[in-house]
């Protein structure tokens, strides 16, 4: 299976979660619940931003190197 290059849905997903607390923060000026909001905006916008992050420079873990992949002294040495 082959998948194709972007912004990855979960991340994205997070992120857009994020504006909508923010928002709602605004909404709800003081107490309990906006704290609640503006905490929960910070999370998701850091969970967005590591998700997306880690799917488009991330590792794919298949073992496969990929097309300009750094080089690592370490591999000279394999026979």
């Amino acid at each position: 299976m082959t998948s194709r290059p972007g912004i990855p849905t979960l991340g994205m997903g997070l992120v857009l979660l994020g504006l909508l607390t923010g928002s709602l923060s605004r909404v709800v000026e003081s107490g309990f619940f906006h704290g609640v909001f503006q905490g929960m905006t910070i999370a998701l916008m850091v969970l967005g931003a590591y998700a997306i992050g880690r799917g488009v420079w991330g590792s794919r873990g298949d073992g496969v190197e990929q097309r300009g992949a750094m080089w690592l002294p370490s591999r000279d040495r394999r026979e």
